[in-house]
């Protein structure tokens, strides 16, 4: 399993992106911060598919994941077997400009995740941001007008800055071309502001990050400032970029069209679509057309296990299609030729403990469950295929 925070993500990206290129299918599970909003949203067996979206479309517009797994199962050409590469994403809604979002939180499900050992420190203060389209338009049109932190909202720490202003101005006093200072960077204000706001206050100097706890000051001429302004119009890319996080991640399994398997996934797709692709639609035809588009080939690991109960019932195979009983229930049992999962060199972890309720494990045994559950069809396709022909029929037909 590969941990990826908003640190690594880059770095990552293109391991991920070479994961879901090659992969026969990406399995995926999320956890979030809630799952019922108001007791009115309560679902009942009586509720029909449009019912049950609109009551759904109330709770999904108010909570936010946290963490996502994704699990890029690769067949191994000849050999029978599947190699599996496991990301396990803290997610978090950064703030920037005027997108700013608010979310609830249900005890219960905050409980839940700490019973399961989820680092509430790595979701905030290392969680990667995301963006739906809606969010991405709004800020797209403010760093191009240059208004982000003019929103009384945006939590600016007007007096850090001030601080940090005065010591440039003290600084500034006597020194010469080319000279640099390099100041302790404030938690309290993003990358992108502190910035913004030390380059309008002092148009004789260019700032730029040394690390994640340090800014430099430099002291620079009006020629090589317009050389640096040329450069500078790249950094709105990247700006927006981190912004976008996970949403290109998204964007990456849409664009490959892989199968992707889920394990009682309603939700975790209305949250996926809210919060990666655009708001969630009025209509619950205009949301399954949708998810038709984006992913064409979606397969639900607790409706399949369902559907083959009956005709398992002497085995107790499908007796409990909770993920976890499912995955015990197909690894204390052997199928002739079943296709073999290992784990990338990174999934250590998975390979020594379970960890039950983290999304990159319970991503991985929904993508285990899916394999089994395939080759079941298929042995049960090929025996029919190879059944022997009735002797009172012949090549034309039965007599």
């Amino acid at each position: 399993m590969v941990e990826v925070l908003k640190s690594s993500f880059e770095d990552l990206f293109p391991i991920i992106e070479t994961c879901i290129r090659e992969c026969s299918f990406v399995a995926f599970d999320t956890e979030f911060t809630g799952l019922t909003a108001d007791s009115s949203n309560t679902e009942t067996l009586f509720d029909d598919g449009p019912a049950r979206y609109a009551k759904k479309r109330r709770d999904v517009q108010q909570f936010i994941m946290v963490q996502i797994g994704l699990s890029a199962f690769i067949e191994i050409p000849h050999e029978n077997r599947y190699r599996v590469h496991t990301f396990n994403f803290y997610v978090y809604p950064g703030s920037f400009g005027s997108v700013n979002v608010k979310f609830l939180c249900q005890a219960s499900a905050l409980e839940f995740l700490c019973r399961h050992n989820f680092d509430f420190n790595k979701f905030i203060y290392d969680g990667i941001s995301y963006l739906n389209e809606e969010q991405e338009k709004v800020l797209c049109n403010e760093i191009e007008e240059l208004s982000v932190a003019t929103d009384a909202e945006c939590d600016y720490d007007e007096i850090t800055v001030q601080e940090i202003s005065s010591k440039i101005s003290e600084w500034l006093a006597t020194a010469k071309n080319e000279d640099k200072l390099v100041l302790e960077k404030p938690p309290s204000v993003s990358d992108y502001v502190l910035h913004s706001q030390l380059r309008q206050r002092f148009p004789a100097i260019w700032t730029i990050s040394v690390d994640r706890l340090h800014v430099q000051c430099a002291k620079i001429t009006e020629e090589k400032k317009s050389i640096i302004l040329k450069e500078h119009e790249m950094e709105n890319e990247r700006v927006l970029n981190s912004m976008l996080g996970f949403t290109r991640v998204f964007r990456l399994l849409v664009k490959h069209r892989k199968p992707i398997v889920g394990h009682n996934c309603f939700m975790d797709l209305m949250l996926m679509y809210d919060k990666f692709y655009r708001p969630l639609p009025v209509k619950y035809s205009q949301f399954k057309e949708d998810i038709s588009r984006l992913f064409p080939f979606v397969f639900d690991t607790k409706s399949m296990s369902a559907s083959m109960r009956k005709s398992y019932k002497e085995t107790g195979l499908f007796e409990n299609t909770t993920l976890s009983r499912l995955y015990a229930a197909f690894q204390r049992r052997f199928d002739l030729y079943q296709p073999a999962i290992i784990h990338g060199q990174e999934g250590s972890k998975y390979r020594e403990a379970e960890a039950l309720h983290e999304a990159g494990y319970d991503a991985f045994m929904t993508g285990s469950v899916f394999l089994r559950i395939a080759h079941l069809k298929a042995v049960v396709h090929l025996r029919t295929c190879l059944a022997p022909i009735p002797s009172h029929c012949d090549q034309s037909g039965c007599l």
